[in-house]
């Protein structure tokens, strides 16, 4: 886990104008939080190569990047987890890849893990930039008529282009499309103009003065492959060399990865998050631990009591989740709060492992649930009247036109406040932007080849529209500010075309094995009991920014919205105020 910078002046001029070595270690700085290790930059024939280093694999110099020879350059964040079972005799997977890619430029897409990175050819100038196929390592570009950019953080480049006399504007119509209604911002876009995330699955390709734009062929809709999500799961414990925990609740995905981990023979801690008044789940998971008969030197046990007399208000956590985030994004702040605490009682440690994945996966949200109840209820008249909560998927149906599975995984993760007849276009519109995001992430075959399958539709939707767009999102932002990797195994590309079962697999699977219980998640929740007068204090403080982001349109409803919604609003006030300004060229980032 790392942060990568790439630049490229198309400007000459610039270099007499200005210090440009001076300003991209600038923007390392602010890169910096994803890696202290290590930071270096070097340049070569006016290609600026920048690095910050969490070091995962290999700890010692000969893992530093830039990584370079004659010939190539290499920038890498993330994993390659099966790196000593393709190529032996390596210290880290990083030297794995530079070697791997010198042999097969074009292969990078078939390694395991997660990842985003640079591969320079100093004959020819061209960069591939490559981004892994679920999108859980960021990688962000900009390209005007001066500059060329590719980052790891929004951050860098923002800090680059207002280095060069630019100003980079906030995405208004994101913020009003895509946040309004779902909590998050979709990729491509981000909340800033013309600067864009490469999505999961494809390259980048900048050749002189141009980019193009290209869907990597991954070979991994064929199907679950036993053997190999088995070797994924092994390798993605045992790739590292630093200090690494499972946080562990009393449900299927975790309890499933800890049988893995002792499958695969690794030391793990276990830490079970134990909610604000000490409980939690965490009674359940050490009652499952007894029946496990775990070697306790290798599997040591914690729970994580988050007093809340040893807390920060909540509007002092409000402030610093908004502070470290890249983009404003409504469900993190719970996360925030967790991982906050589990690095500052485990100083040394550096990999946390969750179960993110198993409900996207297989099935374990209420939307695969609820779709067919919802699709009949749909048809029938007065349905609203009976069922209340039917209602956004009525108005919706009517305001879209249309009705198949994606129109009702749209609706279902909407706000139900702004599924609203008097204002069509905003529903439509962001509507566009969903199925847009879902196409560029995802061969149009797949989604054809289960035009007839339901689950595996939203399951696909899961994955490539709000596991990307805020779930790992969140967690890679978050992990890496307090110098962690998150590692989430149960993204496994080989179960991509796994049947939707609602984890039976992953519970016979554990039954088999052991002879716990499975509880109900707790632990993870966001704590919106007696928060309303603090969001709505957050709100009112910035109201005017709200106003002039969002329309008089949203900011008329704030007084009737419920605590999950005023949080989400909250949680962009806090994030313009630190982040945005306004200025001639209208609302730009400070």
């Amino acid at each position: 886990m790392c942060g990568i910078l790439f630049c490229k002046v198309l400007d000459k001029t610039l270099h007499e104008a200005y210090d440009i070595h001076e300003l991209l270690t600038l923007s390392l700085e602010k890169m910096q939080y994803r890696g202290r290790d290590n930071v270096a930059l070097k340049e070569f024939k006016g290609f600026y190569f920048g690095h910050a280093r969490l070091a995962i694999n290999g700890l010692n110099e000969s893992g530093n990047q830039p990584m370079e020879d004659d010939r190539h350059v290499l920038l890498f964040n993330g994993e390659y987890y099966n790196y000593k079972e393709r190529c032996h005799g390596f210290e880290s997977d990083t030297q794995a890849l530079f070697h791997y890619l010198k042999s097969d430029p074009g292969g990078g897409s078939s390694i395991d893990g997660p990842y985003g990175y640079a591969w320079h050819d100093k004959e020819t100038g061209e960069t591939i930039f490559r981004r892994d196929v679920f999108g859980e390592k960021p990688l962000y570009y900009y390209m005007d008529s001066k500059v060329f950019l590719v980052a790891s953080t929004l951050k860098s480049i923002v800090c680059i282009v207002n280095g060069l006399g630019g100003k980079v504007g906030l995405n208004i119509d994101a913020l009003r499309f895509d946040y309004v209604l779902s909590g998050f911002i979709r990729e491509p876009e981000t909340v800033w103009k013309e600067v864009f995330e490469i999505p999961p699955g494809c390259s980048l390709i900048f050749t002189r003065d141009e980019v193009v734009l290209k869907r990597e062929n991954f070979q991994l809709f064929c199907g679950r492959d036993r053997e190999m999500s088995d070797s994924y799961f092994r390798n993605s414990f045992l790739s590292r060399d630093v200090e690494a925990a499972l946080l562990l609740s009393s449900g299927v995905d975790s309890s499933y990865l800890l049988l893995k981990s002792v499958e695969s023979n690794v030391e793990l801690s276990l830490v079970t998050y134990g909610n604000d008044d000490g409980k939690g789940e965490v009674g359940e998971v050490e009652k499952n631990l007894t029946l496990m008969n775990l070697d306790e030197r290798a599997y040591q046990y914690s729970a994580l009591i988050n007093n809340a007399s040893d807390r920060k208000s909540l509007a002092e956590e409000l402030e610093y989740y908004a502070n470290i985030m890249e983009q404003p994004t409504a469900d993190g702040l719970q996360v925030c709060r967790l991982l906050k605490h589990l690095k500052e009682k485990f100083p040394k440690l550096k990999v946390v492992y969750s179960g993110l994945g198993g409900d996207e996966i297989f099935g374990g949200y209420p939307s695969f649930r609820n779709f067919n109840l919802i699709n009949t209820l749909v048809f029938f008249p007065g349905s609203d009247v009976v069922v209340s909560r039917m209602r956004r998927f009525i108005d919706g149906k009517r305001i879209l036109g249309e009705w198949n599975v994606l129109v009702y995984y749209f609706l279902y993760r909407t706000d139900p406040a702004f599924v609203d007849l008097s204002e069509p276009e905003r529903l439509r519109t962001s509507y566009e932007r969903f199925k847009k995001g879902v196409h560029d992430a995802l061969p149009v075959e797949s989604l054809e080849k289960y035009a007839c399958h339901s689950g595996m539709q939203i399951k696909f939707c899961e994955l490539f529209d709000y596991c990307k767009n805020q779930l790992l999102r969140d967690m890679d932002n978050i992990s890496i500010y307090n110098g962690l990797e998150a590692r989430v195994p149960l993204l496994n590309p080989y179960f991509l075309e796994a049947p939707v079962d609602k984890k039976k697999g992953l519970k016979d699977y554990v039954k088999s094995k052991s002879k716990i219980s499975f509880g109900r998640k707790k632990g993870f929740s966001v704590l919106d009991q007696d928060c309303s007068d603090i969001y709505e204090a957050s709100l009112y403080k910035n109201r005017d920014m709200l106003e002039n982001v969002l329309g008089e349109e949203v900011s008329s409803k704030f007084s009737s919205l419920d605590t999950g919604s005023l949080r989400k609003f909250s949680v962009l006030s806090e994030w313009l105020q630190i982040n945005v300004c306004m200025s001639e060229a209208g609302l730009v980032a400070k």
